[in-house]
């Protein structure tokens, strides 16, 4: 039988155990979170690249805008940026997950 401190050590390594589960659990809701976010934002910017290169056609940017929207690789640009915000989300995400399943296991 194990003493009354013996067990006040076993329940309190027991709650920080569980703690830190909602703590990553948390943490890969909020990423999954920012995962569909970026994924929106990457189909949403793949379905206007036509009509952006139409606004780039009609409006005199020379005089008002940047250099870039001259050209319609503005949506191609922010398509690749929005991707590569999107791999590292994904792998934080599994970095995560994997901590998850480390941590669930040792309990």
């Amino acid at each position: 039988m194990r003493d009354i401190k013996d067990q006040i050590k076993e329940v309190n390594r027991r709650r920080e155990i569980y703690t830190d589960l909602r703590k990553l659990r948390r943490k890969i809701i909020g990423e999954v979170a920012a995962c569909l976010i970026c994924v929106m934002l990457v189909v949403t910017v793949a379905c206007n690249i036509p009509a952006l290169e139409r606004v780039s056609e009609q409006t005199p940017v020379r005089q008002y805008g940047s250099m870039i929207l001259v050209v319609p690789t503005v949506g191609y640009v922010l398509i690749s940026i929005l991707f590569f915000v999107l791999g590292i989300v994904v792998t934080l995400l599994c970095q995560h997950y994997k901590k998850y399943k480390e941590k669930e296991q040792d309990i």
